[in-house]
């Protein structure tokens, strides 16, 4: 999402978020305040910025430790393996 809105592609996000809706099978996870609270904390540890330490929380809050992204801010965080190189 951030990366379309970046790159002046709002209008593109309800189509993807619709899309990834149809997918029954993949989970979908909540982001609460304690996750944002608990985000400044990789932030800090890893010079990441917010929307990448959320993931991060994210991501160690259901136990996920495989990334599929093309950002190397990722490649500091040695529990997480980024698949797309």
């Amino acid at each position: 999402m951030n990366w379309l809105e970046s790159n002046n592609r709002r209008r593109e996000i309800e189509n993807l978020l619709m899309a990834i809706n149809y997918y029954i099978t993949m989970k979908k996870t909540e982001v609460s305040w304690s996750d944002m609270i608990a985000a400044i904390d990789y932030m800090k540890k890893y010079s990441l910025d917010f929307v990448d330490a959320l993931t991060l929380q994210t991501m160690k809050k259901n136990n996920i430790n495989e990334i599929y992204t093309n950002d190397r801010d990722f490649d500091r965080v040695k529990w997480i393996r980024r698949v797309w190189k």
